[in-house]
């Protein structure tokens, strides 16, 4: 009986292993790899970015998985391979909606790639599961419709500018709107549309030790996200607005992690306090910068 169930259990084991991989495969340049799961998407090619879940190994050891340290899907531009082990030449066999892991001998790489906790013998495996394939002109659809969204469920009323960037006015300045080159002063809050807060220049539990004052910056000249260039420069001194960001005029497809996800709405409170006419640009860029 107790054979029986040995026999099994091996059984089990071998078709656990062998179910939807097709067997282990060979790059042109002789990666290893095995397909986990096939996608009906269209195949990855040159040029294309790709969003993926990587989790790296060595042998059955995790080193990392990306949603768990990014909190969502790596953007992988898929370039031409440099190299023997240049895992480009297998990401371009992958479709969308492919998990695959590819194997690599530890030692088989140059010295200054190999993972420190590594040894002779150990294989580096690395699996990436791709969810699909990123464009901008998409993108750009789902931020408009989850600002609209955002905006009616929080009863805002706001006018879309020539850049995309939605404006709502709570309180009408006074004087000149900022030409380009002045420096604007402004205070700010921004959110999520969660409604998680990421920053704030009147907030000292968000930047502990730092004072409690508005950011400077030269406006127009690429200091700021582009949505603060847009969204400001129509605005007089002293108005006090809500800025309602896509990701494209924001932190885009990389985000700003660990506070700001890829492809972010963002909201921004902000009051402009001043504005300085043809003050010099400051030595180094003003962004401003999500709390850790």
């Amino acid at each position: 009986m107790k054979r029986n169930n040995q026999l099994l259990v091996a059984a089990f084991g071998l078709l656990i292993a062998s179910c939807g991989t097709g067997g282990v495969k060979k790059t042109p340049g002789g990666i290893e790899y095995i397909v986990h799961k096939s996608g009906s998407g269209a195949q990855l090619k040159l040029g294309d970015t790709a969003l993926m879940n990587v989790t790296q190994r060595i042998n059955d050891s995790i080193l990392g998985e990306s949603r768990k340290i990014v909190g969502a899907a790596l953007p992988v531009l898929i370039s031409k391979p440099q190299n023997k082990f240049d895992l480009m030449e297998g990401l371009a066999l992958l479709h969308e909606g492919d998990s695959a892991t590819f194997v690599i001998p530890w030692d088989s790489l140059p010295a200054n790639e190999r993972p420190p906790f590594g040894k002779k013998g150990d294989k580096l495996k690395i699996t990436f599961a791709v969810e699909n394939k990123f464009s901008t002109s998409t993108q750009k659809d789902k931020d408009e419709k989850a600002i609209k969204e955002y905006m009616d469920k929080n009863k805002i009323k706001a006018t879309k500018n020539a850049d995309g960037v939605y404006i709502a006015i709570q309180q009408e300045g006074t004087g000149p709107t900022p030409n380009a080159g002045d420096t604007v002063v402004v205070h700010y809050t921004g959110k999520l549309t969660s409604g998680k807060v990421f920053d704030s220049s009147q907030d000292s539990t968000l930047r502990p030790g730092m004072p409690l004052e508005p950011i400077k910056f030269p406006i127009g000249m690429g200091f700021v996200i582009k949505g603060w260039d847009s969204g400001l420069k129509d605005l007089k001194k002293g108005t006090k607005a809500t800025l309602l960001i896509p990701s494209t005029l924001a932190y885009g497809l990389q985000g700003s992690p660990p506070a700001i996800p890829g492809n972010s709405i963002l909201i921004f409170d902000v009051q402009l306090v001043d504005i300085k006419s043809g003050v010099p640009a400051p030595a180094a860029p003003a962004t401003p910068a999500p709390a850790k």
